[in-house]
C-alpha cells in the first residue's frame, strides 16, 4: 500500500488560486522551458489546474480529487508524484487544512518565471541545456530573444511624467485623502494585490555547511558583510547544481570578490562553472532526484541487523551517481551512464532507491557494463508494477534471477539438449569439397596400383631367378656372387643324379 494515502485521498478537495495572471507567454515558457525538466505529465497537471480557472478568475470552485483523476485518467499516487515536482521546481504551494469534516487543501499556481528570468537562473538554465543539448538550447533561448534597438540612431521623444501630468495642490491632497476617495483606495477584507515578488526555488541550508566554508575563508579577503541573504542564496544553487563541497566553494568565493567591497554573483557563477569543467568535463550537470524519498524509505528510523537490511538502507540513502562512482572505485561516470540514470528517474518515474537496485542488477549481470535496451525493458517493467521501495524492486530482480538459472538449467536436461551434448562430444568433420575428393582417390588408386605391380615384380623375380637383362645390365657384385651360387646349386643336383643313377 503506497504512502500517499496517509496524506491525499480521493474524496478530499481541493481549490486552485493563482497568485499572479497567467498569460499565453507564461503557456509557452512552461511548454517549452519547463516541461523538458518535470515531465509531461507534471505539465499536464499544472495545465489542468490552470484550467479549473475561469476566465478573469482567480480561484476554481471546490471539487473533489476524484474529478481530476477522472479527467487526467491517471491514478492518485501519479498526481501525488507529480504534484511533488511542481512543488519542487517553484510552480505549486500547496496547503492543508483540517477540520472536524476533513482535510481539503488549497493549490496556489505560481507564475512561471519570464524567459530572462529562466535562462539567466543558475539552477534550471543549467538543466535545461543538459536536456536539449547545446544547439536545441541555444535555438530554444534566440526563441525568446528580440533584437537591440539602436538607440545612437534614433532621437528619443518620450514625454517624462511631470511633462504630461500636474501636481495636485496641498489642499486638494489632504481634502482627497480625508473623503470617500481614500476608502477607495483600500481593500475590504483580507485582499491583497496580483504578481507578489518571490523566490521561486527554495534550497535547504543542511544540505551545505556555511559556517564550515566561512571557517575556511579569509576575514581579510572576504568579510562576513559581504555574505548577504542574495549571495548565500546563490551559492546554495551552485553548491546544489555543481556538487561543490564548502571547502571549495570558500575559495570559488574568494575568487569573486571585487574591491573588497561585494561578491560579484556573475563572476561567482562564471569561476564554478569553470570548476566543474577542470574537475570534471565540459559537459552540464544532469538533474535527478538525490536520495529516495523519506515517505518510501522502510529503514529511515531503524538500525539495520540483517545483511539484507542493510543493503535496503544502503540504496535508500545514496543517489544513483553516487552509486555508480562507487562501482567504478571513485573514477568519473561517464556522460551516457548519467544520461541513463536520469532517464531511469525522469522518463520511467523510478524512485533513486529502486533506481539503485536497477542499475546494480544489471551491472552484476552484465560484467558491470550498462547496457541500455535491457535497463529500459526492466526499467518499463517496474514502472507498470509501480514498484516504489526498494523491498520490493529487490524481490523482483531475485525473482528474475532465479527465472533464468532454472531456465537455463531446465534447457541443459531437455532431451535436445542431451543429443547435442552427445553430438559435441564426437569429433567434428568438415565435408571437403568434391574435387579435393575426387583427386585423393586418384592419387590412392595411383599408389595402390604401384605397389601391386611391385610385389607381382619380386614374386616373378623370386621365382625365375634374375633375368638375361639384370644380368647384362649387372646390379654389381651382389648379382654376380648370386649367379655363382646358382651354378654350384646345379652342379650339386646333377651329381646326386649321378650318383642315383650308379647305385
Amino acid at each position: 500500500m503506497s504512502w500517499h494515502w496517509k496524506e491525499l485521498l480521493p474524496v478530499d478537495p481541493f481549490t486552485v488560486r493563482v497568485s499572479d495572471y497567467l498569460t499565453d507567454l507564461d503557456q509557452k515558457v512552461m511548454t517549452l522551458l519547463y516541461q523538458p525538466l518535470v515531465g509531461a505529465v507534471a505539465h499536464s497537471l499544472y495545465m489542468t489546474f490552470w484550467a479549473q480557472l475561469e476566465r478573469d478568475q482567480y480561484w476554481s470552485e471546490r471539487q473533489p480529487h476524484r474529478q481530476l483523476m477522472l479527467m487526467m485518467n491517471i491514478p492518485l499516487q501519479t498526481i501525488f508524484e507529480e504534484r511533488k515536482k511542481l512543488e519542487a521546481i517553484g510552480l505549486i504551494r500547496t496547503f492543508k487544512e483540517t477540520t472536524e469534516e476533513g482535510s481539503s487543501y488549497l493549490y496556489e499556481l505560481q507564475k512561471p518565471m519570464n524567459p530572462k528570468q529562466f535562462f539567466e537562473n543558475d539552477v534550471l538554465s543549467v538543466y535545461l541545456l543538459n536536456r536539449l543539448g547545446k544547439q536545441k538550447y541555444r535555438q530554444m533561448r534566440d526563441r525568446f530573444a528580440v533584437e537591440v534597438v539602436k538607440e545612437e540612431t534614433y532621437t528619443e521623444l518620450t514625454h517624462s511624467f511631470d511633462e504630461v501630468f500636474t501636481s495636485l495642490h496641498h489642499s486638494e491632497i489632504v481634502s482627497n485623502l480625508q473623503s470617500e476617495t481614500s476608502d477607495a483606495m483600500k481593500f475590504s477584507g483580507e485582499m491583497e494585490l496580483l504578481g507578489e515578488e518571490s523566490d521561486s526555488l527554495l534550497f535547504s541550508e543542511d544540505e551545505f555547511d556555511f559556517e564550515l566554508m566561512k571557517k575556511d575563508l579569509s576575514s581579510f579577503l572576504v568579510p562576513e558583510r559581504l555574505l548577504t541573504e542574495g549571495v548565500k542564496n546563490a551559492i546554495l544553487k551552485l553548491a546544489f547544481v555543481y556538487r561543490i563541497k564548502p571547502l571549495e566553494m570558500s575559495r570559488i568565493v574568494g575568487q569573486a570578490v571585487l574591491h573588497d567591497d561585494e561578491v560579484d554573483l556573475d563572476v561567482l557563477r562564471k569561476k564554478a562553472q569553470e570548476w566543474y569543467k577542470i574537475e570534471h568535463s565540459s559537459e552540464p550537470p544532469a538533474l535527478g532526484l538525490r536520495t529516495h524519498p523519506a515517505e518510501h524509505q522502510t529503514m529511515r528510523e531503524k538500525e539495520p541487523e540483517t545483511e539484507e537490511e542493510k543493503i535496503i538502507k544502503f540504496y535508500e540513502t545514496i543517489p544513483p551517481l553516487t552509486l555508480l562512482e562507487i562501482r567504478s572505485d571513485g573514477a568519473y561516470v561517464a556522460p551516457a551512464d548519467a544520461k541513463i540514470v536520469e532517464s531511469l528517474l525522469i522518463d520511467y518515474h523510478l524512485l533513486p532507491g529502486v533506481a539503485n537496485v536497477l542499475i546494480d542488477y544489471v551491472l552484476y549481470q552484465h560484467d558491470m557494463k550498462l547496457q541500455k535496451a535491457f535497463i529500459d525493458k526492466i526499467a518499463a517493467h517496474w514502472a507498470r508494477k509501480k514498484i516504489q521501495k526498494v523491498k520490493d524492486a529487490m524481490l523482483l530482480a531475485r525473482e528474475e534471477q532465479e527465472k533464468k538459472a532454472l531456465a537455463k538449467e531446465k534447457g541443459q536436461s531437455t532431451p535436445a539438449a542431451k543429443r547435442s551434448q552427445g553430438t559435441r562430444k564426437t569429433t567434428r568433420r568438415d565435408r571437403l569439397p568434391k574435387w579435393l575428393i575426387e583427386e585423393k582417390e586418384k592419387e590412392k588408386n595411383k599408389g595402390t596400383q604401384q605397389n601391386k605391380n611391385k610385389q607381382e615384380d619380386e614374386s616373378e623375380g623370386a621365382k625365375s631367378g634374375p633375368s638375361s637383362e639384370n644380368l647384362s645390365n649387372g646390379a654389381g657384385k651382389e648379382t654376380t656372387d648370386a649367379q655363382k651360387r646358382f651354378e654350384k646349386m646345379m652342379e650339386e643336383l646333377r651329381a646326386r643324379k649321378r650318383e642315383k643313377g650308379e647305385s
